[in-house]
């Protein structure tokens, strides 16, 4: 299960963002758990890309632009008039289910 999220730079070079493993994710050479994340924000949308935010504890914060997101290696293709695609989703989808455990508990 383990992904390797990247952010493209200027359309020519990608940076590592983060890995998504079994237990929770490795982001700036840090491993966290849905213990550590206290809010996830999305925001654009409406023929724009969306952006997603997550603060973790530490006051650290994970920006990711829908439009610049690849998934191991690969670009995903973006919806016009959504501004969206499924790579970005997923992993929106990933953080409010560890915000939701966070809750839960």
């Amino acid at each position: 299960m383990e992904k390797n999220y990247s952010v493209r730079h200027l359309g020519l070079f990608s940076r590592p963002l983060l890995k998504v493993e079994e237990g929770g994710f490795h982001y700036k050479g840090r491993f966290y758990t849905y213990r550590d994340v206290e809010a996830v924000n999305v925001t654009g949308g409406l023929g724009q890309p969306q952006r997603l935010s997550v603060r973790l504890k530490g006051r650290k914060l994970i920006l990711v632009h829908a439009g610049a997101l690849e998934l191991n290696g690969k670009k995903a293709k973006t919806g016009f008039f959504s501004g969206n695609n499924q790579v970005f989703e997923d992993l929106k989808n990933y953080f409010l289910e560890l915000k939701q455990q966070n809750i839960a508990i």
